[in-house]
């Protein structure tokens, strides 16, 4: 199995966390609140070099360091399982959000007429352009905050979020679900990854994001923040769509997959395909 991208940091770091930070440093930690307070800071911070940036977006595939070959190869099981739920056809405008260095990308933009995707941090947009340079129907945007403003009503056909909304404050899910509502056409499909608290996996990593503001005494801008599947349920309903529940994946505990997961994270995934009525 592919470890998780947590997994692969906190095996990474784990000799390296300290009960407290360590004072201004040029060369942040990933554990430190020193990557800053805002999204675009933390996300650009930890982007700083390829190695740093593949670790946020991919942790060890296949239990090394990240090369080309691998992070591509990590990326490709999502990509088409995603692409299979979503319906992905030859004519589709498909919308990424958090497109990171192009590990999902690289696999869907050859399946659709037009892809965009859009990030957070300006830093990993500039890795994406290089990593997918030879694709040219790729167009790549750094977001200038949190949300799909830039892009008026109904001008994509599939939107997908793949391990990026687990890393949001709840009042940003839902915010980002409204604009995938906005932003998609009549009958457009989404696709929104979730960490499940009720599971012991999901509740585990809440468990390290408590211990972390125990210790440092403030919480980690990157952290992983889970939800309950009545929670997912509640959010898609309430941005406007329609949960397609013959495509969805959202079991109170344990997930039965119609599918081979990539990697044993996604045993305490919550995977809500919605379409916009």
């Amino acid at each position: 199995m592919i470890p998780s991208k947590i997994r692969g940091l906190r095996l990474w770091l784990s000799d390296k966390i300290r009960p407290a930070d360590p004072p201004a440093d040029p060369d942040p930690e990933i554990y430190s609140l020193s990557l800053g307070k805002t999204y675009s800071e933390y996300w650009n911070n930890l982007a700083r070099d390829r190695e740093t940036a593949y670790f946020g977006v991919a942790g060890k595939p296949f239990g090394e360091p990240a090369t080309e070959e691998s992070l591509d190869q990590h990326g490709e099981a999502s990509a088409r399982i995603i692409a299979r739920k979503l319906a992905v056809a030859k004519d589709d405008r498909v919308l990424e959000v958090g497109v990171g260095v192009g590990r999902l990308a690289k696999s869907m933009a050859p399946l659709c007429r037009h892809f965009t995707g859009v990030d957070i941090s300006a830093r990993m947009v500039e890795i994406s352009r290089e990593r997918l340079a030879g694709l040219e129907n790729v167009h790549l945007l750094a977001l200038d905050s949190s949300g799909l403003a830039r892009f008026p009503a109904g001008c994509f056909d599939k939107v997908y979020f793949q391990v990026v909304l687990i890393h949001l404050d709840r009042e940003d899910v839902f915010h980002y679900l409204e604009e995938t509502f906005r932003v998609l056409r009549p009958g457009g499909r989404a696709w929104f990854q979730f960490y499940n608290l009720l599971h012991p996996g999901g509740f585990r990593e809440f468990r390290h994001a408590v211990e972390f503001l125990v210790a440092r005494g403030d919480k980690l801008r990157g952290r992983v923040q889970c939800l309950t599947p009545a929670e997912v349920r509640k959010f898609v309903a309430g941005a406007g769509f329609q949960l397609r529940e013959d495509l969805s994946h959202l079991a109170e505990k344990e997930q039965r997959f119609d599918f081979e997961i990539p990697d044993r994270d996604w045993e305490f995934y919550l995977i809500a395909v919605a379409e916009k009525p």
